[in-house]
């Protein structure tokens, strides 16, 4: 008699494992497309206004930039109006409840176009009173390509 219970509690555990979980948010594009917008027209205030108070830049090579005030004191200072110029691509996103991801390239180019470097990023989302806010943003360079050997050294003499 201990069978029929046990049946039915497994096909009670079935069912519920076929019960579709509700599709994940998307990833707040929106809001990326408006901090390209933003970052091309130097616009340090509202640049800031899309990091949560307590966000953190990390730089290369620097300390931390703590919170939203330092945040816009920082883009300002190292994206004066006609500086280069940024294109970026988005690599991955992953939306997970309140918090997201987003991973993806850079290039800096100059006036006439030239290609002055690239890199990576990876900025941590977070909804913040039903606003998608950057809440951690990290970056950097790649690393230059590595000069060929010389080729035009004489050979060595022999001793």
């Amino acid at each position: 008699m201990i069978r029929t219970p046990a049946l039915a509690l497994i096909a009670m555990l079935s069912l519920a494992g076929c019960m579709q979980s509700p599709a994940p948010e998307p990833f707040p594009q929106d809001v990326a497309d408006a901090w390209v917008q933003r970052f091309s027209a130097h616009d340090a205030a509202g640049l800031a206004a899309l990091y949560t108070e307590d966000a953190q830049l990390l730089p290369p090579d620097m300390e931390p930039v703590n919170g939203r005030a330092a945040i816009q004191e920082f883009i300002a200072k190292n994206d004066p109006p006609g500086g280069p110029s940024f294109e970026f691509a988005t690599i991955e996103t992953m939306v997970f409840g309140d918090y997201a991801h987003r991973q993806g390239s850079f290039t800096v180019k100059a006036p006439d176009g030239s290609m002055l470097e690239s890199g990576k990023f990876i900025e941590l989302w977070k909804k913040v009173g039903g606003k998608w806010l950057i809440h951690r943003d990290m970056w950097s360079r790649n690393a230059p390509a590595a000069a060929p050997p010389a080729t035009d050294a004489p050979p060595d003499e022999p001793s």
